[in-house]
């Protein structure tokens, strides 16, 4: 099938439409670059049919098998966020979160000394 203007206007737009979107952080975020990612595996496989029955056998068999994969991931992710809440959080974000969890367990935060610095003077010598 030849490609026409609308269809690379078409593309093009998406590929403007995609910049500005924004997703969410950590581990769970991360899923929706799959699934876009699979989206576009599929409208590549739509757009390339054609009447010849191998190569369009070979198109879908590859997108069933990227569906599947798709599919575990997707399951073994959400499993790993709902077992650690923290998933959702990257960088900052997660430090300040394992910061509180500390807290609450009445632990010095992450990144603390245990043992005083003798030289501070914090240990009464003076």
């Amino acid at each position: 099938m030849p490609r026409t203007d609308d269809q690379m206007e078409f593309v093009q737009r998406l590929a403007e439409s995609y910049r500005g979107i924004k997703f969410g952080r950590g581990v769970v975020g991360k899923t929706n670059h799959a699934t876009l990612a699979l989206f576009g595996l599929w409208a590549v496989i739509l757009f390339r049919l054609s009447e010849n029955l191998i190569v369009d056998g070979m198109l879908m068999g590859g997108g069933a098998i990227a569906t599947c994969v798709y599919f575990w991931w997707v399951h073994k992710t959400h499993n790993f966020a709902a077992a650690n809440p923290w998933a959702m959080l990257e960088g900052a974000e997660l430090i300040e979160y394992k910061k509180w969890e500390a807290e609450v367990k009445g632990l010095p935060p992450p990144g603390q000394l245990l043992i005083p610095d003798p030289k501070s003077g914090a240990n009464g010598d003076g």
